[in-house]
């Protein structure tokens, strides 16, 4: 098995125990990295959706409606009331785990959850043309305005949750950025984050959004690498527009 096979496998079955993909796990520090990097997001997801119900929940909600039906024949014009009151305690028991839901959709969780399976395209050094990149965004229905960044490695269209994606990554000073531009999504401003071991900035542009990702530490080229994204895809009047201010680091964009 080799690496670009151990990271589809990874990103398709993180759970997987296949003899196989251990023993490449174990002889291939890299993959041994991604590996840890998928099980922490599987934790915190699972941990995300594992929400308690409130105690004594079961027992108040039939309470209620125990209540309503013996006081039916009397009180007819409250059943109303009591139906509304069992729905409340529902609501409030599921509010976390509806909270905890939607963050696990979030461009974000959804960018991370992405990465696993294309953890590979990071180490691609080589700039590809011009034409081909041109051609990944046409796929998508998108023409490019304003002239390309230099460094980009990499493109494909790719699903990432209920988005049709292009997935690039820009090389700045030898740092690779996972780039992805997500057509039609809006979101009102710039936003950094961190999840599962990945730091992110989430940027709007004036037909999508732009969200970045990057495993390495030290100095993150957010700004350059937005800068040159917003220039070829919005165009050179766009380009000239000031940024909205970055919430953050541990903001999450919804």
């Amino acid at each position: 098995m080799d690496c670009l096979e151990f990271r589809r496998r990874l990103g398709a079955e993180p759970q997987s125990r296949d003899p196989a993909l251990l023993a490449h796990r174990r002889d291939c520090p890299a993959c041994a990295a991604a590996w840890e990097r998928a099980q922490a997001f599987e934790h915190e997801l699972q941990a995300a959706l594992d929400v308690p119900v409130p105690e004594g929940l079961t027992e108040r909600v039939l309470l209620a409606q125990a209540t309503g039906e013996r006081r039916l024949q009397s009180r007819r014009r409250h059943r109303f009331g009591y139906a509304l009151a069992a729905s409340l305690l529902l609501a409030l028991g599921m509010g976390g785990y509806a909270l905890h839901r939607r963050d696990a959709g979030s461009l974000p969780a959804l960018a991370v959850a992405h990465m696993p399976g294309e953890i590979s395209s990071l180490d691609l050094v080589r700039p590809i043309s011009a034409q081909a990149i041109a051609a990944g965004f046409a796929d998508r229905g998108i023409r490019l305005r304003g002239p390309l960044p230099a460094g980009v490695t990499y493109v494909h269209d790719c699903p990432v949750g209920p988005y049709k994606t292009v997935h690039l990554v820009s090389r700045i000073d030898d740092m690779p950025v996972a780039v992805l531009y997500v057509p039609g999504k809006q979101v009102p401003q710039a936003r950094d984050f961190q999840r599962g071991g990945w730091h992110g900035r989430i940027v709007p542009l004036q037909r999508g959004t732009l969200v970045m990702l990057t495993d390495r530490q030290g100095a993150r080229p957010f700004d350059t690498v937005a800068q040159g994204w917003r220039l070829a895809i919005d165009g050179s009047d766009a380009a000239r527009v000031a940024d909205r201010p970055v919430q953050p680091s541990g903001l999450l964009a919804p």
